[in-house]
This record gives C-alpha cells, sequence and structure tokens, in this order.
C-alpha cells in the first residue's frame, strides 16, 4: 500500500469534516448571541449591532418579518432589522450608535430589541454597517 493512497483520502475527510464542523460553529455562534445577556457590557466602539425595529404601513419592506395585520385590516404591523456601528459607550452606560444615513440614536444596553452582530451577520450584511470615520 502506497503512502499517497492513505494520505489523499485521509485530508479529504478531514478537509470535508472540518468544513462541517466550522460551518456548526458560525451556526452556534449567531444564534447564541440572540439568546445572550443584553449586549451593555459586550459592545465597544467600533462594533455592529443588529436593532430589531417595530414598524407599521399599509405595504410591509422585502425586509419585514413577523408581519401581523392590523385589527380593521387596513395596515400591518412588522419587525426591520436595522444594522448600526456603536460610535460610543456613554458613562451611564447608554450605547450611541450610528445609521448609514449618519443618524444618532441613544439605546440603553438592556433594550430587548438591541443584540451584537454575530459572526455570520457581521459577514452577511458587511455593507450595510456604517463605517467610522477615524478622527484627524
Amino acid at each position: 500500500m502506497c503512502y499517497i493512497d492513505v494520505v489523499i483520502p485521509l485530508l479529504l475527510f478531514l478537509a470535508l469534516f472540518g468544513t462541517f464542523v466550522f460551518l456548526a460553529f458560525l451556526l452556534v455562534d449567531e444564534f447564541s448571541a440572540k439568546m445572550r445577556t443584553p449586549t451593555g457590557a459586550l459592545v465597544e466602539v467600533g462594533d455592529g449591532v443588529v436593532y430589531r425595529k417595530q414598524k407599521v404601513s399599509t405595504h410591509p419592506s422585502p425586509r419585514a418579518y413577523e408581519i401581523r395585520p392590523a385589527g380593521q385590516g387596513d395596515t400591518y404591523s412588522y419587525f426591520v432589522d436595522k444594522f448600526w456601528t456603536v460610535e460610543s459607550v456613554l458613562r451611564d452606560g447608554r450605547i450611541l450608535v450610528t445609521t448609514r444615513t449618519n443618524k444618532h440614536h441613544c439605546l440603553r444596553p438592556d433594550d430587548p430589541n438591541l443584540r451584537k452582530a454575530g459572526l455570520v451577520a457581521r459577514l452577511r450584511y458587511r455593507n450595510r454597517f456604517p463605517h467610522l470615520l477615524e478622527a484627524a
């Protein structure tokens, strides 16, 4: 039996198995981010956060989820994920975030709609997170 006949199948098996293990860890990281305690002590300046914003309109956007019709049926209530970047953490613990349109929001760290962006969200939605400008 040749050395190559043993090594190549072993390397292929490790590559395939390693890929599945890596993807499993990514999924665990993404879904465990939703189950963590509020992001108060976990965020730093420059971190991406995802804010789950509730909206009401007659036509939900394509990114809407958990769409529910109103009692009279004229409007819909739904949620949209907003991708923001932490600009600063204030002394009282509140978080100042910035949007892609350079708007600023001050959020409580224990807000149930706020969570730190996981690895999968940071990779998948990397162009939706605003970039902070360096101080000159």
